[in-house]
């Protein structure tokens, strides 16, 4: 097991990819925390006394969490576009434990690229109010650093489980990719046949997690129990499929 997670480490760190999206997320973070969110602020914007809280929601539920996404599915995809995946299951011992270590080796990363993000988007925020001079200050911020924490990182978590359940199931990148923005498409629509209840789809549910449920919805406890369902029924269906499908 320990093999194989380090061989799906290895893999991760060794392609440009995972370099070129993760390095376009932080300067997305720069550039619109610092600039947008920081730097431009009004003096009626300043006085926000949850501006920082808002920013890290903001930039974990925007493009560069996406690009986090994005990293997961290639781990996948990569293997079944350049036919390396046998080379992968003959080198284990078992299906299981090569499937294991890529949701491992992906918590690992989504977690740490979660924090990253979330760290430093109110970091550059603080940049650039204080860069921009003539004496703006910051209101006094209330930040519940406890539920913003769990949410923030189950949020990254999730996402970049759901990506890799996608790719996993449909093991090609282009339909990953695509099924990663049309499905919550989807969902918006059937919204309007589900009303309030729309809140219980996959995508759905993971935005309640992080942003405030709407009046009477949902608790945020309760979004990410709703969300764990889908990934548990979502991954049973994927290990078994791993397990009986050809590797090609």
């Amino acid at each position: 097991m320990i093999a194989a997670l380090k061989a799906e480490f290895r893999k991760l760190l060794t392609v440009r990819s995972t370099y070129i999206l993760t390095g376009l997320a932080l300067a997305f973070v720069v550039f619109y925390a610092g600039y947008i969110e920081g730097f431009k602020l009004t003096g009626k914007e300043l006085l926000n006394p949850h501006l920082l809280s808002q920013d890290i929601v903001g930039a974990i539920g925007s493009l560069p969490l996406v690009l986090g996404v994005i990293v997961a599915i290639l781990l996948m995809t990569h293997e079944y576009r350049y036919n390396t995946v046998m080379y992968t299951l003959t080198s284990s011992n078992s299906r299981s434990k090569v499937l294991l270590a890529k949701i491992l080796a992906l918590t690992i990363f989504g977690l740490v690229f979660t924090a990253v993000v979330g760290a430093l988007s109110p970091l550059m925020s603080l940049a650039g109010i204080h860069l921009h001079g003539d004496g703006a200050l910051l209101a006094p911020q209330a930040v519940d650093y406890g539920s913003l924490v769990w949410r923030s990182l189950f949020n990254g978590w999730a996402y970049i489980m759901i990506g890799l359940l996608l790719a996993t199931l449909i093991r090609n990148q282009i339909g990953a990719i695509v099924s990663l923005f049309v499905i919550p498409t989807v969902e918006q629509v059937l919204g309007l046949l589900l009303k309030d209840n729309v809140v219980y789809l996959p995508f759905n549910a993971l935005n309640a997690v992080l942003t405030a449920p709407p009046k009477g919805g949902i608790s945020y406890f309760h979004a990410a129990v709703v969300v764990a369902v889908y990934l548990v029924i979502g991954w049973v269906i994927a290990w078994v499929l791993f397990l009986k499908r050809d590797a090609n």
